[in-house]
């Protein structure tokens, strides 16, 4: 409950027109849970939080360094392009920017230009990060049971 008012506490500050809430807060949600399954297997095969953490920080960096607005699709170097498939956090921004930029006018049109998003990969970013909260949720299990001897 607490990521879901944070999304809405700052929507609410934020003065947007209550048309984005929708959007913004399902794919903030939904990268909510992607995260909060990612950061539930690196505690479970961490021996303490500060291993978690570490372990953490530089798959969430990477991620968000490679969101489509600070690293671009079509402006990332052969090597990061592999990201843009799987990072949810591209999958979430692409999909609210595309959205506001529909009424942004020409600065709207500069951003999707600049940026290369589309509105053509909501469905594949909805199935991967449906699939990532089941495997990193599986992963997680596995860890727990095999790492820490956890019986029930």
């Amino acid at each position: 409950m607490g990521a879901a008012y944070q999304v809405l506490a700052t929507f609410a500050i934020s003065g947007m027109d209550s048309e984005y809430l929708p959007c913004i807060f399902s794919w903030s949600m939904l990268l909510f849970f992607v995260y909060d399954s990612l950061f539930g297997l690196m505690a479970a095969i961490a021996a303490n939080a500060s291993q978690a953490q570490a372990f953490s920080s530089p798959v969430l960096a990477f991620f968000m360094l490679c969101n489509g607005f600070i690293i671009t699709k079509p402006a990332a170097p052969l090597f990061v392009q592999w990201v843009f498939p799987i990072n949810p956090n591209f999958y979430a921004m692409q999909a609210i920017v595309v959205r506001l930029a529909k009424d942004a006018g020409l600065a709207g049109q500069f951003v999707i230009s600049y940026t290369g998003y589309t509105d053509s990969e909501n469905t594949q970013g909805i199935i991967v990060m449906l699939a990532m909260i089941v495997a990193l949720r599986t992963l997680q299990l596995v860890a727990l049971r095999s790492l820490h001897k956890v019986l029930k």
